[in-house]
């Protein structure tokens, strides 16, 4: 008997799916057939809270222009919603169009990597017990002109302010010119979570949010200097840009000159003694309780990876590659890694003439893999590109992912014309009607539109993709569809979704209404309940049997059964209150068996029927 508890997208609130209930006399057995209704409300996720964690160490200069360069490009990009910047903008009906609802509101901060030295005097570190501690950046390059010499602790674009996209991304660039006067020691994943966590349990951390601890057992500044940065329904997407690997320390003897690692030359520390930084796990497990769904999470560092191993358009990270055993540029040994040309030194992993050197970011690409497979959205790019606009286009591609998701947990079966037996029903705003939604009927009864609490009910119409193979494009039409197979099901939920090519106003609640097979199987696994089709009798036979019996292709349910006569071979297979069903086809399924007679035969559970 399968319980269905399906997590919904990150635009609409999770809900518990449940499926046949389970009779208590019987035990667990698979029901194959179950009707999964959820009703969700869509609440537009509009709000972008953006941080980038800026490098603020001596070699720093090009690569905080190369971001500065592309702000405005960014910022027009997210208040405008044309991703492909082609002028059209959100809402044009163009099939394919990438373009996505643009961010009502975009918030933006700037931290710097310098935390200090542990207290301990070292050259390039002026503040050497805290540094600048993780705290919002307030200050303005008053050497540019049209900055000032103070900024809020953060900026905010509301796309009805009437301040423009350009405005707004110039003071950005104000407060992110960080200079090159910070900490050689750069910390940037300690930064980052400073600067990010509160003291106490907030309505926007996870439900078992523990807030940490950091140097001198003082707390975050999420609640105190940063408080409000955070938003309760926002997207949080972090941009570390650096070109040092991380080095936030557990133990800050790593940075006293005459202390117990005086023989390791200070370049080196931290590569030397890697047990005395932090376990990159703290990172992992501290920005995920920041969120209470992972997928309103983006980590985006851009840094010290070959400009060849960067993931372009909807690619994933390879981790296999960027965290491989190469020693030029990618091992953690020391011995590997020294530059031979100058021992005080790392051998870098990029260098690009006029970009300067940058050096293999192993703890931050691990906290990326981590997140990743936690579910935030990830990707990487190198800092060594002699422009950032891919690198942001690629951050943009996520924001624009988490703005719209409606990943399913579970594969539904396709029917032989390719459909899956679903509807989707809308419920929308008081005073908006079913046109709000283009393609979609008013649902009626005795010829009368339904109202629903004086809301229409707009029946959405499912459309059937005539490709199904990966990568293909979304089917033509306005409605709905079961996605298995475009770039963004494959990157962005793992599996499969169900995808819109129209968006149901804000407001509206969404009812998802399937009477459905559904696999619990492990990927490439065969059992009772795996989907197959009446042809595919190999399929359910590489399965071997289920207690003892041989699995057949149900037609009925498109699913891997056990073949039956009487009540009695369902018992003997071990499917102990299921009972044989011998009714033609025709009466199990007229609509799909018109006038066939031949018996179905296969064990059934009655109270999924």
């Amino acid at each position: 008997m399968l319980r269905n508890r399906a997590a919904w997208p990150l635009v609409l609130a999770s809900i518990a799916a449940t499926g046949c209930l389970e009779r208590e006399s019987i035990p667990v057995s698979p029901c194959t057939s179950a009707t999964l209704v959820q009703e969700v409300t869509i609440t537009q996720v509009d709000q972008v809270d953006l941080l980038f964690m800026v490098d603020n160490s001596s070699s720093m200069s090009e690569e905080q222009a190369s971001l500065i360069e592309e702000l405005p490009r960014m910022v027009n990009i997210l208040a405008s919603g044309d991703f492909d910047q082609d002028g059209d903008g959100f809402g044009d009906g163009e099939t394919n169009d990438p373009d996505f609802e643009p961010v009502r509101s975009l918030r933006v901060a700037v931290v710097t990597s310098d935390m200090g030295s542990g207290g301990h005097a070292v050259p390039t570190c002026s503040a050497p017990d805290f540094g600048d501690d993780g705290v919002l950046r307030t200050r303005g390059n008053t050497d540019a002109a049209g900055c000032m010499a103070s900024y809020p602790s953060f900026l905010t674009f509301d796309r009805d302010s009437g301040v423009s996209a350009e405005a707004f991304a110039r003071d950005v660039a104000c407060v992110a010119t960080a200079g090159i006067g910070g900490c050689g020691f750069e910390q940037p994943l300690e930064s980052i979570l400073k600067a990010l966590s509160p003291s106490f349990a907030t309505p926007w951390t996870a439900a078992d949010f523990t807030p940490p601890t950091f140097h001198r057992n003082t707390h975050g500044h999420a609640d105190g200097e940063n408080d409000g940065f955070i938003r309760d329904q926002s997207v949080l997407a972090i941009i570390p840009l650096t070109d040092e690997e991380d080095c936030s320390a557990r133990d800050p003897a790593l940075f006293d000159p005459a202390g117990p690692f005086s023989g390791t030359h200070l370049n080196l520390r931290c590569s030397a003694h890697p047990e005395q930084l932090h376990p990159t796990d703290r990172f992992v497990q501290g920005l995920l309780q920041l969120r209470q769904d992972p997928r309103r999470l983006i980590y985006a560092p851009i840094v010290g990876v070959p400009v060849d191993l960067v993931p372009t358009g909807n690619d994933a990270p390879n981790w296999d590659t960027l965290l491989s055993d190469d020693p030029a540029i990618r091992d953690e040994r020391l011995e590997q890694r020294a530059d031979p040309t100058a021992p005080d030194r790392l051998q870098p992993s990029c260098n690009v003439p006029g970009r300067g050197v940058a050096y293999p970011p192993i703890r931050i690409l691990r906290v990326g893999e981590q997140l990743e497979a936690a579910g935030a959205g990830v990707t990487v790019q190198s800092i060594c590109q002699s422009s950032f606009e891919g690198a942001l286009t690629q951050i943009i591609g996520w924001v624009r992912r988490a703005l719209a998701r409606s990943c399913i947990p579970r594969r539904l079966n396709l029917g032989p014309d390719g459909a899956v037996a679903c509807n989707v029903v809308a419920v929308v705003p008081e005073g908006v009607d079913c046109s709000a939604i283009e393609g979609s009927e008013a649902r009626r009864q005795d010829g009368v539109p339904v109202l629903r609490d004086g809301r229409s009910v707009c029946v959405i119409p499912q459309l059937i993709p005539v490709d199904r193979s990966a990568g293909a494009d979304e089917p033509v039409g306005h409605g709905w569809y079961y996605d298995t197979f475009t770039s963004e099901a494959l990157t962005s939920c793992g599996a499969q979704r169900i995808a819109f090519t129209v968006q149901p106003p804000t407001g509206s609640t969404l009812r998802f209404e399937c009477f459905q097979s559904v696999d619990d199987a492990a990927p490439g696994e065969v059992t009772l309940s795996s989907f197959c089709a009446p042809e595919q009798e190999d399929l359910c036979a590489a399965g071997t049997s289920w207690g003892g019996a041989p699995l057949a292709c149900d037609p009925h349910t498109r699913t891997c059964g056990v073949r039956c006569q009487t009540n009695a071979d369902c018992r003997a297979a071990g499917l102990v209150g299921l009972v044989c069903d011998r009714r033609a086809l025709s009466e199990v399924s007229p609509t799909d068996f018109t006038g066939v007679g031949e018996p179905h035969e296969f064990c059934v559970n009655p109270t999924c029927e």
